[in-house]
């Protein structure tokens, strides 16, 4: 008795896909084959057999399961590591990923004829000389978050602010997977006089501050009397204050405003997934916000990934010029307009 069509299909599948794939893969083939036969009956039957690649097939295939397993987006997915507080290696020096869905711009339409413009922080510097001193020597305007008390913290604010980059506090703040934010953590088990003698600590601490932002901070930036002492404190030094939006219960935009302080919310992290192809995909996102509503706040980390893909993407951003790449302060003020 000779076989189905639909068992011919089937076989030929298999024996294509065979070189290429694993076993897991090998079973989603069989799965497919055998709704082929279950609809056989309706197919029509000069039905030909596809003639696709095979590795292609595969491939798809493999997409299709790794969709249907894991069930979130990229936006949800956290970094290994930083979440659960493991250690990192230097090179990694990045914040608990306790990240918020990338939320779109509360911010006014841009003005008729005005370039929109797009502002690039790059968080966590301080630790590692050498990936900091890449992040000083990006061409053009980037705005560099320093960790207060970190062994190069001093000195790269130096270097950035003599290289025309704006310098940030990249304030600590007590997070809710309770992982060590870092040296001068604010925390919401401070009482006002502690919670103020540790942000004016590091504040000291970096030389040609314009602005903060907070180093993770899921819980602190949650608690509004928390924050109204942040905020008190930020006025006295005439500092501006960006929410990275660690967590979307975040009241710390709200209360700045309320204190009249300048205040700007992160849409866009560039390198949650730190390989090129991901982070220019983040990279589009954040240009078509800025084109879309007039500005946008991109945040980045110096990981090797990240600041490759910047000193070769920023000169070509520049020459179009339809997005203007500007600092914190220079985005504020456009957005005050």
């Amino acid at each position: 008795m000779s076989p189905s069509p639909g068992t011919t299909r089937l076989r030929a599948l298999l024996a294509r896909a065979a070189p290429y794939a694993n076993k897991h893969v090998l079973i989603a083939i069989t799965l497919l084959g055998l709704l082929i036969l279950v609809l056989e009956p309706s197919a029509p039957a000069n039905q030909e057999t596809s003639t696709a690649n095979p590795a292609l097939q595969v491939a798809e295939l493999q997409t299709a399961a790794v969709t249907e397993v894991s069930g979130v987006t990229q936006d949800d997915t956290p970094l290994s590591g930083t979440e659960t507080g493991e250690a990192l290696s230097e090179a990694q020096i990045a914040e608990p990923k306790e990240i918020a869905e990338p939320r779109e711009p509360a911010a006014s339409p841009a003005l008729d004829g005005a370039v929109p413009r797009l502002a690039i922080i790059l968080d966590d510097i301080g630790n590692n000389l050498e990936l900091g001193l890449q992040a000083v020597n990006l061409p053009g305007p980037v705005t560099l978050a320093i960790l207060p008390f970190t062994p190069h913290a001093h000195g790269l604010a130096e270097a950035g602010h003599q290289a025309g980059k704006e310098i940030m506090l990249h304030a600590p703040m007590s997070n809710l997977a309770g992982s060590d934010p870092g040296p001068g953590a604010l925390t919401a088990q401070q009482d006002q006089t502690s919670l103020i003698a540790a942000l004016r600590s590091a504040i000291a601490d970096i030389p040609h501050l314009k602005g903060i932002n907070n180093h993770t901070g899921s819980e602190l930036t949650a608690v509004t009397q928390s924050m109204q002492w942040v905020m008190e404190e930020l006025k006295l030094h005439d500092l501006y204050f960006v929410d990275s939006m660690t967590s979307a219960q975040s009241v710390a935009a709200t209360v700045a405003k309320s204190n009249g302080i300048p205040v700007l919310k992160r849409h866009v992290f560039l390198d949650n997934v730190a390989e090129e192809s991901a982070i220019d995909a983040q990279m589009q996102r954040a240009l078509g916000i800025a084109e879309q509503s007039g500005l946008a706040v991109a945040i980045g980390h110096p990981y090797p990934a990240t600041l490759a893909y910047l000193e070769e993407r920023l000169p070509q951003l520049q020459a179009l010029g339809s997005v203007q790449l500007v600092l914190v302060s220079t985005l504020l003020d456009s957005s005050r307009l």
